[in-house]
C-alpha cells in the first residue's frame, strides 16, 4: 500500500525593510565610535604637526608634540 503524504503549505514570504538602512535615515549626524576615534586622531595628528613647524620643523620632538597636541585636542573637545 503506498503511503499518503500530507502536502504542508508554507506562509509566504514577505518583503522586509532593511532596519540598517532604515536606521542611517534617521539620524546623520551621529557618528559611529570608530569615525569618531579617526576624526580625533586626525585632528591630534595636524595639531602636533603644527607644533613641529612651530618649533622650526626640529626633529626628535615627535613623542613631545604628539603629546602636546593630544592633550590639547582633548581638552578643547571636552
Amino acid at each position: 500500500m503506498a503511503a499518503k503524504t500530507q502536502s504542508v503549505s508554507r506562509p509566504t514570504q514577505r518583503a522586509v525593510e532593511n532596519p540598517v538602512g532604515s536606521r542611517s535615515a534617521e539620524n546623520t549626524d551621529t557618528h559611529l565610535p570608530g569615525e569618531q576615534f579617526r576624526d580625533v586622531q586626525a585632528r591630534i595628528s595636524e595639531r602636533a604637526y603644527f607644533l613641529y613647524e612651530e618649533h622650526g620643523r626640529e626633529g626628535g620632538h615627535a613623542l613631545e608634540d604628539w603629546l602636546e597636541a593630544e592633550q590639547q585636542v582633548l581638552n578643547h573637545s571636552l
